[in-house]
């Protein structure tokens, strides 16, 4: 299985084009109805109109150099290289200085697929725009480049469930700051996605209605950017832009291609998810001592029993065992059977499970990841649980190990939660056995000298207390013993694992 840090997953979520469209469309698959056209080339700070539509673009940048070309069909392209900040965008533009648009009364969509590359120390991805009456720069974060700290979008002021997420909502003060009319004080307002996406429907309206609803023109203290409290007024005003925009910032270099775009002043709302029942998988808990298998989390709703990724790979995983309601968890070929694969940083499971026994637990996760060494975090009913660590193969998710630990448990039922913590870790499955307790299966004959015929493999490698001590990479036709003692320079005795079978093995 080939992937790279930058893969991610086709969005699940129907999104839902112009109100004038006969069909739902989805840009995480399908294909723009209009041809890109010709290419314009944006020279500088510039903002305009792009002919033959009711959009405008507008390229910022403070340090470094950039580019950005648009085209007629209202796709965009930049590339930035060592920036204090830039920022491309195309949407609706109403005009800096003048009144603004009220958002009463309107249905403001976006659909949108790209892909990214570079690095930066901030950026904002999603929707973006200016208010007046009063003065508010606000984001709608579906994708960045750094994960948004509370340090700089501010407390959080409630939530709002669309598009297949929560969002949280939060509010920040830039204090005497350069904005749209100079230098000065004003309110930003994020609603930031918990887990990232590069494509798909944004229902901005959404957005819109609930901050009208939670800031109703109140007075607050918050977090202004220069220290210390300031004394705000919480509200939305008229918009002078809704743009899809890219951001980043603090000596930033990268690049992105939008080769899906549409928004409208009147599209489809959003439909809202339908209310699944909160049960375990296949109706009965998963008995520990015993397996729990990555695949089988809890029956229930986005955000409640899983999280996902939905993004710009397209139809990765087998969606038919779990069917379309989970198909933003990606479930692949791999480990013992099925495993849980296409994953992105913090994304997470729940399982419910019956512990029959109180006691010490040895914990062993069957994991894969080509890209870097990874970890998993397990929590028991909110409650952090163990820590598991792992090395992962380069290029190689077919190759899984063991990741290990203990925890003590008590009889019971209670709900397992495992968050994986980098991109593209493939779990195959989580194993709790009870400390002390024999196994059932006969012991392995010791092997003097164990070769696996004439295809190369990567073992697992455990002492024979079972801990895992590595893994050990084997020439076609040489000698696994050989390998072990070459690899980790002790005698003894060890055990090797290869797919579901272990050999125990003699190293003089």
């Amino acid at each position: 299985m080939i992937k790279n840090s930058q893969i991610l997953k086709a969005g699940v979520v129907l999104a839902f084009g112009l109100a004038t469209s006969a069909f739902a469309v989805d840009a995480c698959k399908d294909q723009m109805a209009n041809p890109r056209g010709s290419a314009h080339n944006v020279n500088g700070n510039q903002t305009g109109s792009i002919s033959g539509t009711k959009w405008g673009f507008e390229q910022w940048s403070q340090g470094g150099s950039n580019s950005m070309k648009y085209y007629d069909n209202g796709t965009f392209e930049a590339s930035w290289t060592n920036n204090t900040d830039f920022l491309a965008r195309v949407g609706f533009r109403y005009g800096d200085n003048g009144p603004g648009k009220s958002v009463s009364g309107m249905q403001y969509t976006a659909d949108y697929k790209y892909t990214k590359t570079g690095s930066a120390q901030y950026g904002y991805i999603g929707i973006y725009g200016w208010t007046v009456n009063p003065q508010v720069e606000y984001y709608i974060v579906d994708d960045w480049y750094s994960k948004p700290s509370s340090n700089y979008i501010g407390p959080k002021q409630g939530e709002l469930t669309v598009d297949g997420a929560t969002y949280t909502i939060h509010t920040y003060v830039r204090d005497q700051e350069p904005s749209k009319t100079g230098t000065s004080t004003f309110l930003q307002i994020f609603s930031v996605r918990p887990t990232a996406r590069q494509c798909g429907h944004i229902d901005v309206q959404a957005h819109f209605n609930k901050w009208n609803e939670l800031f109703t023109g109140q007075t607050a203290s918050l977090p202004g950017s220069k220290g210390g409290n300031k004394s705000i007024q919480l509200k939305f005003g008229n918009v002078t832009e809704v743009m899809l925009m890219t951001e980043a910032g603090g000596g930033a270099t990268g690049s992105v291609d939008y080769s899906y775009f549409d928004m409208s002043e009147n599209g489809q709302p959003s439909e809202p998810p339908k209310e699944i029942e909160r049960k375990p998988f296949g109706g009965t808990a998963a008995s520990i001592p015993g397996t729990v298998e990555a695949e089988n989390f809890d029956e229930g709703n986005y955000g409640v029993t899983y999280s996902g990724v939905q993004g710009a790979s397209g139809d990765d995983g087998d969606h038919d065992y779990r069917g379309e309601d989970y198909a933003s968890v990606d479930i692949v070929g791999g480990g013992t059977g099925k495993a849980i694969g296409y994953t992105a940083a913090d994304e997470w499971l729940e399982y419910t499970i019956n512990v029959t026994k109180d006691g010490e637990y040895d914990i062993a996760a069957n994991v894969s990841n080509g890209t870097s060494a990874g970890k998993l975090e397990l929590s028991l009913d909110g409650k952090a649980l163990a820590s598991l660590s792992f090395t992962g193969v380069e290029g190689d998710w077919d190759t899984y190990e063991l990741a290990t630990g203990k925890a003590t448990l008590t009889a019971g039922e209670h709900v397992l939660r495992i968050t994986i913590a980098n991109d593209n870790t493939n779990v195959d499955y989580v194993k709790f056995s009870l400390e002390g307790a024999g196994e059932d299966d006969p012991p392995l004959a010791i092997n003097a000298d164990l070769r696996l015929g004439n295809t190369a493999k990567t073992l697992q490698v455990f002492d024979m207390q079972g801990k895992f001590v590595g893994l050990v990479h084997v020439a076609a036709g040489t000698s696994v013993n050989d390998a072990v003692k070459a690899r980790f320079q002790s005698a003894g005795v060890y055990m090797v694992k290869q797919g579901s079978k272990m050999h125990r093995i003699a190293v003089k």
